[in-house]
Order: structure tokens, then C-alpha cells, then sequence
């Protein structure tokens, strides 16, 4: 397939030059305004060794303004990067809205390289090309402009760029080495690259193919393919989701069915929680040395305990292991990039905890009932959501999902207890009052979360609240069940 793209119409001097003219006027043009545009547009640029997909860059770099383009290699994974789900480094690199990212080679070259050489099979090869698409779609309907461009040469002209290459570097015997991996491995790599086009070309994310046979040709038709896709953002040419709010169906009532439990005896209270901090502290310390990272989320009712459980839990995590992540409305940064940016910026490092005070939920909650959010762009949340837990569940995370449930009258009397006492007033807000009065729209909502997002990798743990002693102690019991059950794999 990939060599119907070779050998295509070469340009003139003249032709280039008058090109070139028009391109840079209007490119210049067009970055001024896409700065105005709220999502970044993403440039994946791979292809074959030799292709001169560096020199591209380059060249584009001379026509148009690079404060406003942002480029990320991908070479070796840092330490960091490591650590955390594969797809974190794309996220951790994606430029703020109305800018361009040219991303190198992007998420498909590991992707290439491991079913080349045997690490990934067939099946696991067309899973994580299957994962790029939907990563690809979920930034596309979020506003985000993507184009993947696969820089493409004969095998000929390949094996010609590098012995020129072999003979400007021939003391570097390591460049030879490199050189003739890829070239021995040239029909293997476009057979790929030809099952990669063929899963993952579509209306959200398309490939366009750049014969780099000729310079001329190669650059006019690089600058050709950022404008059109820079002005067709501009003029919301980019699909839309179409998908809408589905309004009527009811879901399993999970919170009315649990039974709240009785209080609990003080001094028994304190006995078992002295106990589970004592026993937590060590596996804390255990998972930090095998690697283990997890992330422990917390959501539920105004007043459910929320503070209170975590409160306990950094008494058995040590501060230097754990971060507390507080959610509140987002930031003009993180406004400009897709709201599970800044969640994926929050994954952490190999051992270490983090624990939420709310979280990527917001999307089917508060922004679905406050109507902040479209409905489609909501409804599509369960999805993402449930894409992001899958991508810590395949790199070993640790996910623990808890949601306090307190009756309404338990939570009126917690309001009014917040508004009497002095150092518990700062708790209650007009804000909290009018939330209550969305209660059952909000308990809707919670049991649909609970249906859609509750998987066999990230199930949700609903603790009955309306006694606090007993919510922390069932939080406890979890997180200690959940840390020895993970360190015993």
C-alpha cells in the first residue's frame, strides 16, 4: 500500500518558490489565529529511517513562529516516565491550547518496534494500535486537531541516504549498526506501519502520506498538510461527537439499598484504629520498595467524612510516600487541554500514594448537573474515564475507588452542626445549600456512575457514613486488604 505513495509529481523551482511564498504568508497567518483556539493541534511525525523528518522540522521552524510551536522527541523513557503508564509522557507533553505539538514518531514507533521484534504478538499489536485510536478520538471530539503523517521513502532511496550518512559519520561504527537494522528491516516496518494505517485511519485522527523522495516535494507538501488541518479547526470542520445525552433510563439504586451501620463504640473505635495504622505503616513502606504506586479516590456526599478518612490514612502513610490532591474547579491552563490532563500530571511515581479529595468523576457530576459541560461531552466521559483506569491497571496501579454515602437527614444535621460551631464553620458555603436541594438529581447521577464505571480493575467501594468511626474503619480495612492482597502477587 505504502509504495503507491512513492514516485509522486515532483515541484519546479519556480513552482516551489511561489509556493513557499503563499505558505509562509498564510501559515503565519493562521498561527496567530489558532492562538485564539482552546485546544492545542498534535502533529505525530514517524515514517521510515533516512526520510529526513528532522529536517522537515527544521525547515518548517524557518517559516513559521516557534513560540508558539512546541517539539517532543520521545526518545529513551525517563526514569520518570517509567514509572508510570506509558501513555503519561504524551499527556505529560501535550502544549496548552492554540499551540502546535510536533510529537516524533509519537505513540506508534514502541508500538512498531515491539511487534518487530517479537515482544508483542499479532493480537497484542492490533490491542495497542486499537488504544492509540481511542486515545486519538477522545482528544478529537474534545476540540483537540490531529494529524498523523507517516514521512515514507523507497527502500532504494533508503539504502542510498545511508551509505551517504555511513560515509559523513564513518568513524561512528554505532550509526552503521542503526542504519542497517532498519534497512534489513525495511518490509517488516512498512508492513506495520501499513496495519497501523489501516486500524487507525479515520475521520478523528488521519494519516497523510509525504513522499520524501524530493526535498521540494516533501517540504511544500508538509506545510500544505499544517495549514489545512490548522484551518479546518478554525472553521469547526473537525468531527463532532455524536453522541447524545440519553435521558430516561434508570440504573440499579445502590445507595437507597445500603444499610447504614450502627455507632460505633468509642473505645473499640480506637483500639482497631490504632491497630490498622500500625499495620499499614510497613506495607506503605513495603509497596515504596517493590514499586508499587497507588492512587486511593474519594467521593461522595457534602459532609459525607471525606476529610476525615483521609485525615486517618496520612496517619498510616508516611508523609514522604503520600500527597493528598485536593479537586476544585480547574485552572485557565488546565481549562486549555482536555480535562483528564490534569489527572494524568497527578499519576505517581513508582511506591508512591495519591490520594484524591474528589476527582476525574467531576466530569459526570458536578459539570454534568451544574450544566458546566455539554451533555455529549459528559456522557462521553464513562468511557474516558473508564480508558484512563484501564491504563493503571496495565501498568500495576493500585486503584482504590471509595464513596461515602450518608442519608439526607444525616447530612442536614451536619450542615447545621457546621453553621453552629466556630471552627467547623468554614466547611459550610451557600454553594453547599444549593447543592442539597439537587440531592436526588445528584443521586441519579451517582448511580449511573456506579454502573458504568464500577469495572472488575477499578470497582467502587460505597462505605455507609452516616456513622463516621465506622466509615474510617471500613476505609482502613480496605486500603490494608487491598496493599496485602497487591504485595502478595
Amino acid at each position: 500500500m505504502l509504495d503507491s505513495f512513492e514516485k509522486q509529481k515532483t515541484i519546479s523551482k519556480e513552482e516551489y518558490d511561489r509556493e513557499l511564498q503563499r505558505l509562509r504568508t498564510e501559515l503565519i497567518n493562521a498561527q496567530y489565529e489558532f492562538k485564539k483556539y482552546k485546544r492545542p493541534m498534535i502533529v505525530v511525525l514517524t515514517g521510515l529511517d533516512g526520510s529526513g523528518k528532522g529536517d522537515l522540522v527544521n525547515f518548517m521552524a524557518d517559516i513559521m513562529d516557534t513560540r508558539m510551536i512546541e517539539t517532543s522527541t520521545f526518545w529513551q523513557e525517563t526514569d520518570e516516565e517509567k514509572e508510570r503508564p506509558y501513555y503519561f509522557r504524551f499527556w505529560n507533553a501535550m502544549p496548552p491550547g492554540g499551540k502546535l505539538g510536533i510529537y516524533f514518531n509519537g505513540w506508534y514507533e514502541r508500538c512498531i518496534k515491539r511487534h518487530l521484534e517479537g515482544t508483542d504478538n499479532a493480537e497484542q499489536f492490533t490491542k495497542k494500535l486499537e488504544e492509540a485510536a481511542d486515545f486519538e478520538k477522545m482528544l478529537a471530539l474534545d476540540g483537540t486537531v490531529i494529524v498523523k503523517m507517516w514521512a515514507h521513502i523507497s527502500k532504494k532511496e533508503q539504502k542510498k541516504r545511508h551509505e551517504k550518512l555511513a560515509v559523513k559519520f564513518k568513524q561512528s561504527n554505532d550509526i552503521a549498526e542503526r542504519a542497517q537494522w532498519y534497512y534489513s528491516n525495511y518490509e517488516k516496518i512498512t508492513q506495520s506501519a501499513e496495519m497501523a494505517y489501516k486500524t487507525t485511519h479515520n475521520e478523528f485522527a488521519p494519516w497523510e502520506i509525504i513522499d520524501c523522495s524530493d526535498r521540494r516535494t516533501r517540504e511544500i507538501r508538509f506545510l500544505q498538510i499544517i495549514l489545512d488541518y490548522m484551518n479546518r479547526g478554525l472553521k469547526a470542520e473537525l468531527p463532532k461527537s455524536r453522541t447524545d445525552n440519553i435521558t430516561g433510563l434508570s440504573f440499579p439504586n445502590v445507595l437507597d439499598s445500603l444499610k447504614q451501620n450502627g455507632e460505633t463504640d468509642s473505645k473499640t473505635y480506637r483500639k482497631e484504629m490504632d491497630t490498622l495504622v500500625a499495620e499499614l505503616r510497613p506495607l506503605a513502606w513495603e509497596a515504596y520498595k517493590k514499586g508499587l504506586s497507588s492512587m486511593i479516590v474519594f467521593e461522595g456526599w457534602d459532609a459525607a467524612g471525606k476529610g476525615g478518612c483521609i485525615r486517618r490514612l496520612l496517619r498510616a502513610f508516611d508523609m514522604r510516600l503520600s500527597k493528598v490532591t485536593s479537586i476544585a474547579a480547574p485552572t485557565s491552563e488546565e481549562l486549555s487541554r482536555h480535562y483528564l490532563w490534569r489527572f494524568w500530571r497527578q499519576v505517581p511515581r513508582a511506591g508512591h500514594i495519591s490520594i484524591f479529595d474528589r476527582s476525574w468523576y467531576g466530569r459526570v457530576l458536578v459539570e454534568r448537573l451544574e450544566n458546566i459541560t455539554p451533555p455529549g461531552d459528559w456522557f462521553r466521559g464513562y468511557s474516558e474515564i473508564s480508558s484512563f483506569e484501564a491504563h493503571l491497571a496495565d501498568r500495576g496501579v493500585l486503584l482504590l475507588k471509595f464513596f461515602l454515602h450518608i442519608s439526607d437527614d444525616e447530612q442536614l444535621e451536619r450542615f447545621k452542626e457546621r453553621q453552629e460551631i466556630p471552627w467547623k464553620q468554614h466547611k459550610i458555603t451557600d454553594e453547599d445549600w444549593r447543592n442539597r436541594e439537587k440531592n436526588d438529581q445528584y443521586k441519579d447521577a451517582y448511580n449511573e456512575m456506579f454502573f458504568k464505571t464500577s469495572t472488575r480493575h477499578a470497582p467502587w467501594t460505597i462505605v455507609p457514613a452516616n456513622d463516621k468511626k465506622a466509615a474510617r474503619l471500613t476505609v482502613l480495612r480496605s486500603v490494608k486488604e487491598a496493599f496485602e492482597k497487591a504485595l502478595a502477587k
